[in-house]
């Protein structure tokens, strides 16, 4: 009876010993799964920035896009108004 609760005795043992050592490793894997978490949820927080920061450079772009339309049409409108010039100027000279 003493050998078998001596048995008994070490069984239980070990068995706290693995149950002490998955609750480190569930801990461990808790803090870990927790860190991933905070460092996914900052990506995430940066993501949203950036969404903001690229509408802006959007319409920054557009606008760009616009102005340089707007230059090309006063450009032609120079060269047009230049033309008419030169033709009038030969035109009273002859």
């Amino acid at each position: 009876a003493t050998h078998q609760a001596q048995s008994v005795t070490t069984t239980l043992l070990r068995t706290k010993e693995m149950m002490q050592q998955e609750l480190e490793r569930v801990s461990t894997l808790n803090t870990t799964i927790n860190d991933d978490g905070a460092l996914l949820h900052d990506a995430k927080e940066e993501h949203v920035g950036m969404g903001g920061t690229m509408k802006g450079a959007q319409g920054a772009m557009s606008k760009l896009g616009r102005q340089d339309i707007r230059d090309a049409i006063i450009l032609r409108c120079a060269l047009v108004f230049y033309w008419i010039v030169v033709v009038y100027v030969l035109w009273t000279r002859i």
